[in-house]
């Protein structure tokens, strides 16, 4: 694995000892506690990451803009809500914290805890594109908390919706930390497809009926320029050409806490029948996130230069 880097060694297993004993320690806790201690540590990361900081704030300013420029009255979710933009970049570093920190516990839970602190809305909108026997794409931001999909198979199923899940992944730079993922992943009954092996596999996988989850909001390397929140950014036309070639449904789900750690999960079926072109698909990929990060624009992951072309 990784030959010619230096993902394994001494320094990579006492980081791998470190992380695990610290996501052991983490599945011990409440939900609630960890969610409260992941914004403190959001907040002391607000204060200390001047450049990531400068970051957000630019990125959250770009979505401002586009807000204010809509004609739809009801796109006020996010930072129309009376927040500063200060404010907000403040909010989305303890958010984003309390989401990664809290997932580790989340998933621990028995299925039945967790089960009652799940509200899928919509699921039948899944279960109906499950049934025509073409697969699903279904379409995510990385936004709340995100790792927590990777047990939603055996809620799916619960929820008389009878399909494999996988999903593509960005492979990690540990070979101890990647080894234990995959295990976890598989155990909670997600299949991985790592991102630069090759589509084969996953058409495979989605063509045979399988739920293929696929993050798109982060920057890419190489893709299709597209408007995103109205500004140019290159953006991976992956879910169209999925979708098309392996006559798949396309379905974007968004999650959101709510009060006392409730996650709301919300399906919503994507038309992409009418994009052709690799352009197209990008765009409409695009709108589709603006809809789904819009319902709770301070839990998006904005750390990152989505703008640079």
């Amino acid at each position: 694995m990784n030959q010619g880097r230096a993902y394994s060694g001494i320094f990579k297993l006492l980081e791998y000892c470190i992380a695990r004993s610290a996501l052991c320690f983490l599945r011990t806790l409440p939900v609630k506690l960890v969610y409260f201690l992941g914004e403190k540590i959001g907040w002391i990361c607000w204060k200390l990451m001047s450049n990531r900081r400068a970051i957000v704030k630019e990125n959250l300013g770009i979505v401002q803009r586009w807000i204010d420029q809509q004609e739809d009255s009801s796109v006020v979710l996010g930072l129309a809500n009376g927040k500063t933009i200060d404010t907000a970049t403040k909010e989305v570093f303890c958010r984003s914290a309390a989401n990664l920190l809290s997932t580790f516990s989340f998933v621990a839970l028995p299925f039945k805890k967790r089960s009652s602190l799940i509200d899928f809305e919509n699921i039948e909108v899944l279960k109906d594109a499950v049934e025509q026997g073409h697969g699903v794409v279904l379409l995510m931001a990385h936004m709340g908390p995100w790792e927590v999909v990777s047990v939603f198979a055996e809620h799916f199923t619960s929820n008389n919706v009878k399909a494999p899940l996988g999903a593509i992944y960005r492979t990690l730079n540990n070979d101890y930390m990647e080894k234990w993922y995959r295990g976890q992943r598989q155990r909670q009954g997600m299949q991985l497809f790592k991102r630069k092996a090759g589509l084969m596999e996953v058409f495979k996988f989605t063509k045979s009926g399988g739920i293929l989850a696929i993050f798109a909001d982060q920057r890419v390397s190489t893709g299709e320029k597209a408007e995103f929140f109205g500004k140019p950014a290159l953006t991976t036309p992956l879910v169209g050409l999925l979708a098309k070639r392996a006559k798949a449904s396309v379905v974007s789900l968004t999650l959101k806490y709510e009060k006392s750690c409730k996650l709301k999960v919300k399906f919503r079926l994507v038309d992409f029948d009418k994009a052709n072109t690799r352009e197209e698909l990008a765009k409409l990929t695009n709108q589709e996130l603006e809809q789904v990060i819009t319902n709770d624009m301070t839990s998006g992951f904005w750390f990152h230069d989505r703008f640079k072309m």
